[in-house]
Protein backbone atom coordinates (compact mmCIF):
# COMPACT_ATOMS: atom_id res chain seq x y z
CA UNK A 1 0.00 0.00 0.00
CA UNK A 2 0.96 3.54 -1.01
CA UNK A 3 1.82 6.26 1.99
CA UNK A 4 -1.63 7.85 0.46
CA UNK A 5 -3.67 4.92 0.56
CA UNK A 6 -2.55 4.35 4.29
CA UNK A 7 -3.69 7.76 5.45
CA UNK A 8 -7.08 6.96 3.85
CA UNK A 9 -7.37 4.01 5.16
CA UNK A 10 -6.53 5.56 8.65
CA UNK A 11 -8.65 8.63 8.33
CA UNK A 12 -11.34 6.28 7.78
CA UNK A 13 -10.92 4.19 10.70
CA UNK A 14 -11.13 7.70 13.13
CA UNK A 15 -13.92 8.32 11.50
CA UNK A 16 -15.57 5.20 12.23
CA UNK A 17 -14.42 5.18 15.66
CA UNK A 18 -16.09 8.56 16.24
CA UNK A 19 -19.31 8.16 14.77
CA UNK A 20 -19.39 4.92 17.07
CA UNK A 21 -18.47 6.23 20.10
CA UNK A 22 -20.88 9.02 19.48
CA UNK A 23 -23.50 6.52 18.73
CA UNK A 24 -22.56 5.11 22.20
CA UNK A 25 -22.80 8.73 24.22
CA UNK A 26 -25.41 10.43 22.61
CA UNK A 27 -28.20 7.95 24.06
CA UNK A 28 -26.47 8.42 27.75
CA UNK A 29 -27.02 12.28 27.33
CA UNK A 30 -30.71 11.99 26.49
CA UNK A 31 -31.63 9.84 29.36
CA UNK A 32 -29.62 12.45 31.65
CA UNK A 33 -31.86 14.31 33.89
CA UNK A 34 -33.07 17.56 31.74
CA UNK A 35 -32.35 20.69 34.02
CA UNK A 36 -32.03 21.78 38.04
CA UNK A 37 -35.52 21.45 38.90
CA UNK A 38 -37.01 24.94 39.83
CA UNK A 39 -37.05 26.14 43.43
CA UNK A 40 -40.46 26.02 44.88
CA UNK A 41 -41.66 29.29 46.08
CA UNK A 42 -41.98 30.05 49.45
CA UNK A 43 -45.19 30.13 51.83
CA UNK A 44 -47.85 32.50 50.73
CA UNK A 45 -46.23 33.25 47.38
CA UNK A 46 -47.86 31.98 43.81
CA UNK A 47 -47.08 29.31 41.99
CA UNK A 48 -45.11 29.39 39.00
CA UNK A 49 -46.82 30.22 35.84
CA UNK A 50 -47.34 26.33 34.72
CA UNK A 51 -46.63 24.67 37.55
CA UNK A 52 -49.09 22.66 39.95
CA UNK A 53 -49.98 24.61 42.92
CA UNK A 54 -51.54 22.86 46.34
CA UNK A 55 -55.21 23.54 47.09
CA UNK A 56 -56.05 25.38 50.34
CA UNK A 57 -58.39 23.57 52.45
CA UNK A 58 -58.66 20.16 49.96
CA UNK A 59 -57.93 16.72 50.54
CA UNK A 60 -54.32 15.85 49.50
CA UNK A 61 -53.69 13.85 46.33
CA UNK A 62 -53.50 10.15 46.09
CA UNK A 63 -50.44 8.55 46.56
CA UNK A 64 -48.56 7.26 43.39
CA UNK A 65 -48.57 3.66 43.15
CA UNK A 66 -45.52 1.86 43.93
CA UNK A 67 -43.01 1.10 41.52
CA UNK A 68 -42.10 -2.17 40.30
CA UNK A 69 -44.56 -5.67 40.00
CA UNK A 70 -46.92 -6.01 42.75
CA UNK A 71 -45.95 -8.41 45.59
CA UNK A 72 -46.91 -11.87 44.99
CA UNK A 73 -46.67 -13.66 48.65
CA UNK A 74 -44.53 -17.22 47.86
CA UNK A 75 -46.71 -20.51 47.36
CA UNK A 76 -45.93 -22.96 50.36
CA UNK A 77 -44.30 -26.25 49.18
CA UNK A 78 -44.55 -25.02 45.71
CA UNK A 79 -44.54 -28.20 43.17
CA UNK A 80 -45.87 -29.73 39.56
CA UNK A 81 -48.88 -32.12 39.71
CA UNK A 82 -50.05 -34.00 42.68
CA UNK A 83 -46.26 -33.92 44.15
CA UNK A 84 -44.81 -37.14 42.99
CA UNK A 85 -41.58 -35.21 42.58
CA UNK A 86 -39.75 -33.75 40.06
CA UNK A 87 -41.82 -35.25 37.28
CA UNK A 88 -44.67 -35.80 38.67
CA UNK A 89 -46.06 -33.74 36.24
CA UNK A 90 -45.37 -35.26 33.32
CA UNK A 91 -47.34 -39.02 34.97
CA UNK A 92 -50.30 -36.58 35.41
CA UNK A 93 -50.04 -35.08 32.11
CA UNK A 94 -49.50 -38.61 30.27
CA UNK A 95 -52.70 -39.69 32.38
CA UNK A 96 -54.75 -37.37 31.12
CA UNK A 97 -53.45 -37.63 27.70
CA UNK A 98 -54.51 -41.54 27.89
CA UNK A 99 -57.99 -40.65 29.36
CA UNK A 100 -58.68 -36.48 28.78
CA UNK A 101 -62.62 -37.42 29.69
CA UNK A 102 -62.09 -40.15 32.35
CA UNK A 103 -63.74 -43.04 29.94
CA UNK A 104 -61.61 -45.54 32.11
CA UNK A 105 -63.95 -45.01 34.57
CA UNK A 106 -67.25 -45.65 32.65
CA UNK A 107 -68.88 -49.18 31.68
CA UNK A 108 -67.85 -50.35 28.23
CA UNK A 109 -69.62 -48.75 25.39
CA UNK A 110 -71.38 -46.25 27.70
CA UNK A 111 -70.90 -42.24 27.84
CA UNK A 112 -70.12 -40.72 31.43
CA UNK A 113 -73.18 -39.30 33.23
CA UNK A 114 -73.75 -35.59 32.07
CA UNK A 115 -73.14 -32.62 34.36
CA UNK A 116 -76.22 -31.41 35.99
CA UNK A 117 -76.85 -28.17 34.79
CA UNK A 118 -76.05 -25.22 37.09
CA UNK A 119 -78.87 -23.93 39.65
CA UNK A 120 -81.31 -21.81 38.38
CA UNK A 121 -80.49 -22.47 34.88
CA UNK A 122 -83.73 -23.16 33.68
CA UNK A 123 -84.95 -25.78 30.65
CA UNK A 124 -82.54 -26.45 27.63
CA UNK A 125 -83.64 -24.46 24.23
CA UNK A 126 -85.11 -26.67 21.53
CA UNK A 127 -82.26 -27.95 18.79
CA UNK A 128 -83.20 -27.89 14.97
CA UNK A 129 -85.30 -29.98 13.64
CA UNK A 130 -84.14 -33.61 13.59
CA UNK A 131 -81.28 -33.41 15.67
CA UNK A 132 -81.26 -35.68 19.23
CA UNK A 133 -79.23 -34.31 22.35
CA UNK A 134 -77.30 -37.00 24.34
CA UNK A 135 -77.24 -34.99 27.39
CA UNK A 136 -80.95 -32.95 27.42
CA UNK A 137 -83.37 -35.82 25.09
CA UNK A 138 -86.29 -33.12 26.29
CA UNK A 139 -84.44 -30.43 23.73
CA UNK A 140 -85.03 -32.45 20.94
CA UNK A 141 -87.20 -32.06 18.32
CA UNK A 142 -88.20 -34.33 15.43
CA UNK A 143 -88.18 -34.33 11.80
CA UNK A 144 -91.98 -32.80 10.70
CA UNK A 145 -93.30 -34.70 7.30
CA UNK A 146 -92.01 -31.70 5.21
CA UNK A 147 -88.51 -31.84 6.23
CA UNK A 148 -88.19 -35.59 5.50
CA UNK A 149 -89.30 -35.09 2.02
CA UNK A 150 -87.14 -34.20 -0.46
CA UNK A 151 -88.81 -35.65 -3.57
CA UNK A 152 -89.39 -31.71 -5.09
CA UNK A 153 -87.08 -29.34 -5.74
CA UNK A 154 -85.33 -28.14 -9.40
CA UNK A 155 -84.45 -31.07 -12.19
CA UNK A 156 -80.59 -31.87 -12.10
CA UNK A 157 -78.53 -30.80 -14.58
CA UNK A 158 -78.08 -32.53 -18.03
CA UNK A 159 -74.71 -35.17 -16.70
CA UNK A 160 -75.89 -35.53 -12.50
CA UNK A 161 -77.99 -37.95 -11.54
CA UNK A 162 -79.88 -38.14 -7.95
CA UNK A 163 -78.37 -40.05 -4.50
CA UNK A 164 -81.29 -42.36 -4.33
CA UNK A 165 -82.05 -43.59 -7.93
CA UNK A 166 -80.33 -45.93 -10.15
CA UNK A 167 -76.64 -45.00 -10.62
CA UNK A 168 -75.27 -43.57 -14.35
CA UNK A 169 -74.82 -45.70 -17.88
CA UNK A 170 -71.41 -47.17 -17.23
CA UNK A 171 -71.33 -47.16 -13.96
CA UNK A 172 -69.78 -50.95 -13.60
CA UNK A 173 -68.43 -50.85 -16.56
CA UNK A 174 -64.42 -52.02 -16.25
CA UNK A 175 -62.42 -49.02 -16.49
CA UNK A 176 -60.36 -48.61 -20.52
CA UNK A 177 -57.64 -50.61 -21.49
CA UNK A 178 -54.57 -48.74 -21.44
CA UNK A 179 -53.02 -47.43 -25.07
CA UNK A 180 -50.73 -49.71 -26.57
CA UNK A 181 -47.26 -48.54 -26.34
CA UNK A 182 -45.70 -47.04 -29.47
CA UNK A 183 -43.94 -48.51 -32.10
CA UNK A 184 -39.72 -48.43 -32.27
CA UNK A 185 -38.61 -45.15 -34.16
CA UNK A 186 -36.89 -45.74 -37.08
CA UNK A 187 -34.71 -43.19 -37.96
CA UNK A 188 -35.25 -42.46 -42.02
CA UNK A 189 -32.40 -43.51 -44.16
CA UNK A 190 -30.68 -40.70 -45.54
CA UNK A 191 -28.94 -41.20 -48.95
CA UNK A 192 -25.51 -40.17 -48.94
CA UNK A 193 -25.24 -39.97 -52.66
CA UNK A 194 -26.70 -36.80 -53.78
Amino acid sequence: MTARKRTGAARLALAGAVVGLGALVLPGLAAADPAVPPIPPGPGAPPPPGQPGAVIGGDAPPAPPPVGAPYVAPVPNAQYGSGDGPLGFLRDAWHQARDPYNFAGTAPGMMPAPAPPPPGAGPPPPLPPGYTSMTAPESSTPLGPEQGNYSGGPPLPPGYYPLDGPPPPGYFDAPPAPPAPPGPIVPPKIDATQ
